[in-house]
């Protein structure tokens, strides 16, 4: 009754604002929206229009499609190194590389011809293996055949070796001391004459120094052969060529005598002398071995050959 009187004295307005008081009072009670629509008032043609409460939200739509992918970022710092991993297990053995014409020959390696074997310092070194003579496996380092190459050369010649694998050649007397350091060696030298006649000489170990002992021979007893022993009176002599004079001759035996060898004062051999083609009127300077045709005669095919015992 009370409130009655109280808003018929108020008149319309102060009945809109009592209203209005009402509903922010109950909506801060309730914890709801403060404000409410009013449209109209009475007497008046002016609308007052305030924000209600917000209704209940719709279900939600439909997903959209997926955009086009952006470019693409700079690619960005490496990470830190991550640890080590466990060791994997250790692999087999792999067989070892041959050394010698020998070994390649206890492999199954028959055909006589160029194959690669590889030094004490893993070096690969292609040699001429003789796989047919006297049981095979030897390692071919000089050769004469038709005299297709001059063997009157130098100091440094010699050292690296020359001549083609199709003919004669000397494999180098670096490459000779390697071969004839990994053990005991034998050597075979094998001589054939204008007539076809073949002679050999076997001796029972050779080597040869390296350049710091000037190439010195180191060769062992004489042990068979039909064209006798022409090498043991070279006996620790050092190498000489025409440009380093190393013998025990009051001259230049490799001048004298157109080669290059293990000259004492001067020789018994001469297998890297000139090419003269058998019979020849000059002296000792052929490719001469004097226990077997003498110093007059250059045989036509002569083979120096190791072979690891």
């Amino acid at each position: 009754m009370e409130l009655s009187r109280v808003a018929v004295a108020l008149g319309p307005t102060g009945q809109l604002l009592l209203f209005l008081s009402f509903q922010t009072l109950a909506a801060q009670a309730a914890d709801t929206c403060p404000e409410v629509k009013v449209v109209g008032l009475e007497g008046s043609d002016k609308l007052s229009i305030l924000r209600g409460c917000p209704g209940l939200p719709g279900a939600a739509g439909p997903k959209g499609e997926a955009g086009a992918n952006g470019p693409k970022g700079e690619r960005g710092s490496p990470g830190v190194v991550g640890k080590a991993g466990p060791a994997g297990p250790k692999g087999n053995q792999g067989d070892e590389r041959p050394r010698t014409c020998k070994e390649l020959l206890t492999r199954g390696h028959f055909l006589s011809g160029w194959h690669t074997i590889y030094l004490p310092d893993c070096q690969p070194l292609t040699v001429l293996c003789d796989m047919d003579t006297d049981g095979g496996g030897w390692t071919v380092f000089q050769r004469r055949s038709d005299g297709s190459v001059d063997f009157y050369r130098d100091w440094a010649a010699y050292k690296r070796g020359f001549g083609s694998q199709l003919g004669e050649f000397w494999l180098g007397n670096d490459h000779i001391h390697a071969l004839t350091a990994q053990g005991t060696s034998e050597l075979r030298v094998d001589l054939v004459d204008f007539e076809g006649n073949h002679q050999f000489a076997k001796y029972r170990s050779f080597q040869v120094a390296g350049e710091a002992e000037k190439y010195k021979l180191v060769l062992g007893g004489f042990l068979e052969g039909n064209a006798g022993d022409s090498l043991s009176s070279h006996r620790d002599q050092f190498f000489s060529t025409k440009d380093q004079d190393n013998d025990n001759h009051s001259g230049n035996c490799a001048e004298q005598y157109h080669g290059a060898w293990w000259y004492n004062a001067c020789h018994s051999s001469n297998l890297n002398g000139r090419y003269l083609r058998g019979l020849h009127t000059s002296y000792a300077n052929g490719v001469n071995w004097r226990s077997g045709r003498g110093y007059n005669y250059s045989y036509q095919v002569s083979e120096m050959k190791v072979r690891l015992t």
